[in-house]
């Protein structure tokens, strides 16, 4: 299910599979700022069943080679915010990958 009021759920991709997709965080803390989400609306990862997770990761590993290409960065932060405790803003699951230069 797509939320209409979700401004990931409307985002197009950059890269995408068939369950997720990728695309560029409109306030990055680094260039090349990148988030994974599935298609349809999950609100944390742990709410997505378990091949969407394994098509976000599986997209994770795209887009790092994606940003490898784009920025040659020296590593990576990788991580997700899981609820409003742990500060999560937009409630649809993600993975940001931050490319560290």
């Amino acid at each position: 299910m797509i939320d209409d009021n979700c401004v990931f759920c409307s985002k197009p991709a950059v890269i995408e599979n068939k369950l997720a997709k990728g695309f560029y965080d409109i306030h990055p803390v680094a260039p090349g700022h990148f988030l994974i989400v599935p298609k349809e609306h999950y609100v944390t990862f742990f709410d997505a069943p378990r091949d969407v997770q394994i098509a976000m990761i599986d997209l994770l590993d795209q887009a790092k080679d994606y940003l490898d290409e784009q920025y040659h960065p020296r590593g990576y932060q990788v991580f997700s915010h899981v609820g409003q405790a742990a500060f999560q803003k937009v409630f649809h699951a993600h993975i940001h990958l931050v490319p560290v230069a």
